[in-house]
């Protein structure tokens, strides 16, 4: 209750204050993954027929302000230079800002409003925890100039508990156990320099998701679906070649480093590399190394002398192409593990020859082609993960995050490194749609999964691991889906259903199929308030991996926004508009 009291407080306080005469956001203000200018940008690169660095996030504004500086506006179409006014408007709008110098305080409340229908109470949401909007939102953001940024999403909403609950039809909360205190769920520290227009550097520590790719489904690689997880990053940018360093926190003990590195060859074509790992135990200095091979440690030697830990290998690559105007293709590879010819022999206690290999690809075509006063926007996805894929011998140094929320009866959450929908998984995915900026849009997407059975984070339930149990006893982990594991006296114990699980392939066991045909719309009746409704239906053969188990569901969502920033700046245009008028 304290929060909600300094929250309507300072909201009130901001609102009182006259607007900001000195505009400009802070060029260290930090764009979430999922933001509309990522396909603002997306849609400027296609029509200049580039590829550029907007495929991950989040990214400073200073690094929008580079990007944009190599689009040449007057070859864009008119609905590319409306996305482009666009986003110069965002990076100079002042709107509910106090000033003292060089420092801004800006706050930015807008009202959502979302009602939820659907017809089969043990089909999952579709319009799910992610995307499901809080219902007053305020985000607050102070500003140095273009060297530091502080952010938190203040917000009063329902809880993620409650977003998945079947019997939730509304996202205002109504009662303790749906109201969602556990805010900020995104929260960061932000500096940087710029040293010229296009070459700068940024630190920060967020609470904030993070992108390595752009997909529909998520990034195979790295992807906004795992939430909630702090970092520390250091990244350094250019046009030609950019580099990031962070440490994640999954959990107690688990602390996620990685490496990434991206460079463009010309201007049409982009290749990145990610590498990663995931000890379990204490922060290890030895990772901080920026320009270290982290493999090159031999680290899983290390931790295997304790209490039985190991380390979890990630790498990723991808690529971006862009062979023609209003057409990007791209690549997206990952592994986690790979065992070479060398490293089996023919001891059949001999655990490496049991090891499965974990790798996964996402393969899309993006367009958006200028027609008239919009966009067609199309998307065509593939996606294939094997079964083992961010799974490794323990659920400790796998590639998942668990958590829980702190209201009664919360429910526990897994989420991948990667796409949501995780390894043991063959997906597809087509979209379609026109859009008209700032006016409205149209759209279809066809969703395919056929998933085995290790793609469900219950694998995890089951063995009772999660955010409140990490270690777990050596009875308990016989039981895991891996081939084999690692008792803490060292000795080698096989998993006897998994066994022979270097041999699958996805999807395993009997796999789920699931066809989701989704329409969407939005509608901005004016520069402050916007309309959307979605149908969906959900077709699952084999449901909960039962054979002969079908399911259908209708689901419905209706949605209307209210952006109060906006409010007053419209007024101030009709206001001009009729001074002009009467002195015509």
């Amino acid at each position: 209750m304290r929060r909600l009291v300094i929250f309507a407080a300072l909201l009130s306080f901001l609102t009182l204050r006259a607007f900001s005469e000195k505009p400009g956001r802070g060029g260290q203000n930090l764009l979430e993954p999922r933001h509309w200018i990522y396909d603002s940008l997306q849609i400027l690169e296609q029509e200049s027929g580039i590829v550029q660095f907007s495929d991950q996030a989040p990214i400073n504004l200073q690094q929008v302000r580079a990007m944009l500086g190599e689009i040449d506006y007057e070859s864009l179409s008119e609905p590319g230079k409306v996305h482009y006014d666009n986003i110069i408007e965002y990076l100079q709008d002042s709107a509910f800002t106090i000033n003292a110098s060089i420092l801004q305080v800006r706050a930015e409340p807008e009202l959502n409003l979302e009602g939820y229908v659907k017809t089969n109470s043990s089909v999952p949401w579709f319009y799910d925890r992610f995307e499901k909007k809080h219902f007053l939102e305020a985000p607050v953001t102070i500003s140095v100039g273009d060297y530091a940024s502080f952010y938190a999403d203040i917000f009063a909403g329902i809880n993620k508990s409650a977003a998945q609950d079947k019997d939730t039809f509304i996202n205002i909360p109504y009662s303790p156990d749906n109201f969602d205190v556990n805010f900020p769920h995104k929260a960061y520290g932000s500096a940087g320099y710029a040293f010229t227009d296009t070459v700068g550097f940024n630190i920060r520590v967020a609470n904030m998701s993070q992108a390595f790719g752009r997909a529909e489904t998520g990034s195979i690689i790295q992807s906004e679906y795992l939430t909630d997880a702090t970092s520390a990053a250091l990244s350094v940018y250019s046009p030609i070649v950019q580099y990031t360093g962070a440490i994640t926190q999954y959990n107690n003990h688990r602390y996620l480093y990685t490496h990434k590195v991206d460079a463009r060859i010309g201007k049409k074509f982009q290749i990145s590399f990610m590498e990663a790992a995931l000890p379990y135990g204490d922060m290890d200095l030895r990772f901080f190394n920026p320009m270290m091979f982290l493999h090159n440690y031999a680290s899983w030697l290390d931790y295997q002398k304790g209490d039985g830990s190991d380390v979890g290998s990630f790498f990723g690559i991808k690529a971006n192409f862009a062979p023609i105007k209003s057409l990007r293709v791209f690549v997206l590879w990952s592994m986690t593990q790979f065992q070479l010819p060398v490293e089996l022999s023919e001891d059949n206690k001999d655990k490496d020859n049991y090891v499965p290999n974990a790798m996964g690809v996402q393969l899309g075509l993006e367009s958006y082609i200028p027609i008239k006063s919009g966009h067609l926007h199309l998307n065509l996805e593939g996606y294939y993960a094997q079964p083992y894929l961010y799974i490794n011998s323990s659920p400790n140094w796998s590639f998942v995050k668990t958590s829980s929320e702190s209201n009664s009866g919360a429910k526990d959450f897994y989420e991948w490194i990667g796409s949501r929908y995780g390894p043991d998984t063959v997906a597809a995915t087509f979209h379609a749609a026109y859009e008209v900026p700032k006016k409205w849009s149209a759209g279809f997407k066809y969703l395919f999964l056929a998933r085995g059975e290790l793609s469900d984070p219950n694998i995890f339930k089951s063995i009772g691991w999660g955010p409140r149990v990490l270690n777990l006893s050596d009875t308990a982990l016989r039981n895991w889906v891996y081939p084999f594991t690692v008792a803490s006296d060292g000795s080698t114990q096989f998993s006897p259903k998994y066994k022979n699980g270097r041999n699958l392939a996805a999807p395993t066991g009997t796999p789920e199929f699931v066809n989701v045909i989704t329409l969407y719309g939005t509608y901005c009746l004016n520069a402050w308030l916007d309309f959307m409704a979605q149908p969906s239906l959900a077709i699952i053969l084999n449901s909960g991996h039962e054979s002969g188990k079908t399911e259908f569901s209708f689901e419905f969502v209706l949605g209307a926004r209210i952006k109060f920033t906006k409010i007053k700046k419209n007024n101030v245009v009709k206001k001009e508009n009729a001074q002009n008028v009467s002195e015509n």
